[in-house]
């Protein structure tokens, strides 16, 4: 084993699921993980005397991207709760989250009592009215209610009861526009789920004048063939994303000796392609609108830098490592704009294969897909077998999408500067 792959030994999946109120603003996020060491399935074993340790790095690693008042819901099944694991992490952003399978026996109790004295939050997972759960509720101050396995009458009946209780419902596994209005109307606060995902399409609906401006600019720059000067045009044509783009260029993270006064100039010290892209991920992140489209241009452009990780890290990726970065930045281009995948395809100049992966049709190319939406659902059995069955790395891709993680909530971050003078 190298000195390199050393170091990592203690890699684990992370992903993080956000959760909106009412009025679909963030209230938090859910901090999934497994730890990867030894295992393709990407599973915590029952020896693992590193648990504690796994939750203080994967907390690190996103309480630094949430915004104050933010919280972050942790997965705890019973051998966490009893090691004192939550005691590492602060009681001010902390939710403890009771796994399902986690019963409630005298020594469980007791140590959530303790950390309801200590000032922690606890949530109940997965609640869909089975008896036996009473201690938990009574314990509760989030109630986690699984939607998709409860029929309409059932899921009304369910927070019938628990609105008798002092706990605040969340809704999880909310699917689409209708079930979260659904779940709305009888009493939820949060939730949960891939309902911003899938957009509730209007028939008539039009894409905004800024938004074509900007489909013009992506398409300009989409191909191979573009030239300088018609990146500059296109850079140029747009204030807002010529100023916000000088403001990156002039950034630390470009380590760059000097300022940067134009965009030809920008486009000689680091090459039109690296700019392009950089281009692509700004004009994405400005389609995008709201709290969950916020979401969905952070998705957009983590599953782009994770793509192009893990294409780097294999020895025959089918696509070069600029075009799987472009596959995952167009990946949720559909729910953005509200438009069908392929309607947009025909007006962005890009390769087959990544056009055939986004509309759907399985190729060479579309397990790596399946890949990132299986590390963002916390899918880790589904991960593992893909992991396996194309005999990929799963500390590679630990890496690679922390690595992703981290470089996505930087460029969100700059992304910023400059919208609000605008």
């Amino acid at each position: 084993m190298s000195e390199c792959e050393d170091l990592f030994l203690d890699s684990f999946f992370v992903a993080k699921q956000p959760v909106f109120d009412a009025e679909k603003s963030t209230w938090g996020y859910e901090l999934l993980f497994r730890n990867s060491e030894g295992s393709n399935v990407a599973e915590i074993g029952d020896e693992d005397a590193a648990t504690s340790q796994v939750i203080a790095d994967g907390f690190g690693l996103i309480q630094e991207d949430i915004d104050e008042g933010q919280r972050l819901l942790i997965n705890f099944p019973r051998n966490m709760l009893l090691e004192g694991a939550a005691d590492f992490l602060p009681p001010e952003v902390c939710v403890v989250e009771i796994l399902e399978h986690v019963q409630p026996e005298p020594d469980v109790l007791e140590v959530l009592k303790g950390l309801k004295e200590r000032g922690y939050v606890l949530a109940l997972d997965d609640y869909i009215g089975q008896e036996g759960f009473e201690p938990f509720i009574e314990l509760a101050d989030i109630v986690k209610v699984d939607c998709l396995d409860l029929n309409p009458d059932e899921l009304a009946n369910v927070v019938g009861n628990l609105k008798q209780l002092d706990v605040k419902l969340l809704a999880e596994k909310v699917e689409d526009n209708e079930m979260f209005n659904r779940c709305r109307e009888l009493g939820f606060e949060l939730f949960q789920g891939f309902f911003f995902s899938r957009p509730e399409i209007i028939p008539g609906k039009k894409i905004s004048t800024n938004n074509i401006n900007r489909m013009q600019l992506l398409s300009s720059i989409s191909g191979d063939d573009f030239e300088v000067d018609d990146l500059t045009q296109a850079i140029n044509s747009d204030v807002s994303v010529s100023y916000r783009l000088l403001k990156f260029m002039n950034s630390p993270t470009f380590g760059l000796p000097n300022e940067i006064n134009s965009i030809k100039q920008a486009i000689a010290l680091i090459g039109y392609r690296k700019l392009a892209g950089w281009l692509r991920m700004i004009l994405l992140s400005d389609m995008s609108s709201g709290p969950a489209g916020n979401e969905l241009a952070f998705l957009s452009i983590k599953r782009a830098k994770f793509l192009e990780l893990v294409c780097l890290e294999i020895k025959h990726c089918p696509l070069s490592s600029e075009s799987m970065f472009m596959l995952g930045l167009f990946s949720l281009l559909d729910v953005l704009l509200g438009r069908p995948m392929a309607e947009l395809m025909e007006e962005l100049p890009v390769e087959k294969d990544i056009i055939q992966a986004l509309v759907g049709k399985r190729n060479t190319v579309s397990l790596y897909l399946d890949l990132v939406k299986c590390l963002e659902k916390a899918e880790w059995d589904d991960l593992g077998r893909l992991i396996m069955g194309n005999n990929l790395s799963s500390l590679a891709v630990a890496r690679s999408h922390l690595a992703a993680m981290q470089w996505a909530n930087e460029i969100v971050l700059m992304g910023q500067v400059g919208t609000e003078s605008e």
